[in-house]
């Protein structure tokens, strides 16, 4: 968790320059926080992995449906118990709303970009809480 807070300090950094950061490099960033997190919290793997279905299948169809939803639920489960690591995860899915499209005005792009950089904040804050709490695996 320690590494991917600084990688999400690195990503805030680069958001607050300008740099526009792809679909791909944040969708498999937010994945690998999700596995690790699920991978320690039942309740999200199984909100992850539910009927049969993975994490991938999760965020492509699933998340991408439902956005606004899934986020609420995975505050709703921070509300109930666990929250650091919990809250974690639901910023990390709140990272994904905010990818700015390349293809869309300068104006909608420096806002989304706002909106990405407060999301990537948070979610460096927790997951530096998270590495706190929750010791790292052994080798």
């Amino acid at each position: 968790m320690a590494t991917d807070a600084r990688k999400a300090g690195d990503y805030l950094r680069e958001t607050r320059q300008g740099v526009n950061l792809s679909e791909m490099t944040l969708g498999w960033f937010v994945y690998d926080i999700l596995s690790e997190l699920s991978s320690q919290d039942d309740a999200l793997y199984h909100r992850f992995y539910r009927d049969g279905r993975d994490l991938q299948n999760y965020l492509r169809t699933t998340f991408r449906d439902h956005h606004d939803e899934e986020v609420e639920a995975i505050a709703d489960m921070a509300r109930a118990g666990r929250e650091t690591p919990r809250m974690a995860a639901r910023s990390a899915l709140e990272v994904l709303c905010h990818i700015p499209d390349p293809d869309e005005p300068k104006e909608v792009q420096t806002n989304d970009r706002a909106e990405l950089a407060g999301a990537l904040a948070t979610l460096q804050t927790f997951l530096q809480r998270t590495a706190a709490e929750i010791p790292a695996p052994e080798d």
